[in-house]
C-alpha cells in the first residue's frame, strides 16, 4: 500500500466519520425531546395530583424564610414526582443552573434548607384561565398551558407545553415576537 493509497484510505474514513457524528447529534436532539417531552407529562400529573390533595393547583407563592425561599412550584410538586431531574430539560446545557426570562434577565436561583432547586422549564400556572361553575366554584380550563420548555428552540425552531388537560404540544414559535399569549 503506497502513502496516497493510505492518505485516500484516510480521507474516507474521516468523511465517514464526520457523516455518521452528524446522524449522532440529531439522534441525540430527538431523544432530549422524547426526554422533555416525558418530563412536562410527569409535571402535568403532578399538578393534578396536588390539586386532588390540596383542592387547588400549585400557584407560586414565595415566602422568605430563615432557611431560605419556598413556595415555588419545583418545591411544591417535588413530593409528588421525587426526581430533581424531572425539572432539568435534557437539552437545557446549564443543568437549570442558568436560565433567563423573556427581556433576557436572569431568572432567580431559589435556595432553601441548603438546596439550590433548578429547573429548565417556564411555570405558567400563576396565569391560568379559570372558568367559574355554579355557586363560587373555578375550574381551570383543560387548555391552559402550565408548563413551557424552550430549549428545543435553537434545533427544531419549537416549544414543548404542557396543558391542564395532560396534552403535551410541540408547537412552533407564536408569529412576530415573543408574545406567550398567543399560545392559549
Amino acid at each position: 500500500m503506497t502513502l496516497v493509497e493510505l492518505l485516500i484510505v484516510i480521507a474516507i474514513i474521516a468523511v465517514m466519520a464526520g457523516l455518521s457524528m452528524s446522524v449522532l447529534i440529531k439522534t441525540r436532539q430527538r431523544a432530549y425531546l422524547v426526554t422533555c417531552t416525558g418530563n412536562l407529562r410527569q409535571l402535568v400529573q403532578a399538578v393534578h395530583m396536588y390539586e386532588d390533595d390540596w383542592g387547588t393547583i400549585p400557584i407560586v407563592r414565595p415566602l422568605e424564610t430563615q432557611e431560605g425561599t419556598f413556595g415555588f412550584v419545583e418545591q411544591l410538586l417535588y413530593p409528588y414526582v421525587r426526581n430533581d431531574s424531572v425539572f432539568i430539560c435534557p437539552a437545557d446545557f446549564t443543568g437549570g443552573e442558568l436560565s433567563y426570562s423573556e427581556d433576557g434577565l436572569p431568572i432567580r436561583k431559589v435556595l432553601w434548607q441548603g438546596k439550590e432547586w433548578k429547573t429548565s422549564y417556564l411555570y405558567f400556572i400563576n396565569f391560568v384561565t379559570v372558568e367559574m361553575y355554579g355557586k363560587g366554584s373555578t375550574r381551570v380550563k383543560p387548555n391552559s398551558v402550565l408548563f413551557m420548555c424552550c430549549w428545543h428552540l435553537p434545533h427544531y425552531r419549537v416549544y414543548l407545553l404542557g396543558r391542564y388537560d395532560g396534552v403535551i404540544e410541540i408547537a412552533p414559535p407564536p408569529i412576530g415576537g415573543r408574545n406567550l399569549v398567543e399560545f392559549e
